[in-house]
């Protein structure tokens, strides 16, 4: 590798914009070696360098599987974690792209994914919820959500009684908490995200009333179902007061505007 940053940004930027294109290009660019580079690269003095080799690396976990096997073997990913924890904002952001690109090919390889969590991914994704750039949250609640969806597999292979390990990783850093909070998101597909999420790996037992029968009528005129779903159109006033969802804290007009268009979109029959 050449010695000189002034050489290495130009090329790194050109095998960047290589690796934007198909997996037969992208292939190409590993076949030629650039793998050990990049890694080597990530170290690098330079801000700027070592942004560009995420965002490189972003486009090559954006490939096929074994794309992303190449760069778990090229010993990748410790580093780019290291980033994702600790540099500047702008490259923390190009390093979620790629962690959270590998999580989504690495759902036809879940080992893949499984690594990534060993690696310590889940705290950094987590911290960056909290971010106020709209699309880097996006990108991390993908991850994690790819993330949760392996640990429910395996929750589901390893019996009745267990539990996804990875949901409790993603409570024991904080990440439950955010992804909460963020039911009362501004941006409808954050609120979206966040609310399957929290529907899907952690359902709050103790709010709801499991004993409600399917499309029970309440005295407002609406229809339940047991669980987290809803079957038909739900009065507005009755939602925003029912201790059935009181975790999601729908608790201004704004976002109970919001969450009855949701509601509507997805539920009402």
């Amino acid at each position: 590798m050449h010695p000189s940053t002034a050489v290495q940004t130009p090329a790194l930027r050109s095998v960047g914009n290589i690796v934007t294109g198909d997996d037969l290009q992208t292939q190409v660019v590993i076949a030629s070696g650039a793998l050990p580079a990049l890694l080597s690269l990530l170290s690098s003095p330079k801000d700027g360098i070592r942004k560009e080799a995420c965002w490189t690396i972003s486009n090559v976990t954006a490939g096929s599987s074994p794309q992303i096997q190449s760069v778990i073997d090229a010993n990748i990913i410790p580093p780019l974690i290291n980033i994702l924890s600790n540099a500047d904002f702008k490259t923390r952001k190009e390093a979620c792209w790629a962690i959270s690109n590998a999580t989504s090919g690495g759902l036809q390889e879940p080992s893949q994914i499984r690594y990534l969590v060993a690696q310590g991914c889940i705290k950094p994704l987590c911290d960056l919820l909290t971010m106020m750039d709209i699309k880097i949250i996006q990108v991390a609640l993908d991850g994690l959500d790819n993330i949760l969806k392996v640990g429910e597999m395996d929750r589901m292979a390893a019996g009745p009684g267990t539990t996804n390990q990875f949901a409790q990783f993603v409570e024991e850093a904080g990440g439950m908490v955010t992804i909460h909070n963020l039911q009362q998101h501004d941006n409808l597909e954050i609120y979206k995200k966040a609310f399957n999420i929290m529907d899907k790996y952690f359902p709050d037992e103790d709010e709801v009333d499991t004993n409600i029968s399917a499309r029970a009528a309440h005295e407002t005129g609406v229809f339940v179902v047991s669980g987290n779903s809803f079957v038909t159109c739900y009065d507005l006033n009755y939602f925003s007061s029912t201790r059935m969802f009181k975790h999601l804290k729908v608790d201004s007009a704004s976002a109970r505007s919001r969450w009855f268009l949701y509601v509507n979109e997805r539920y009402c029959l």
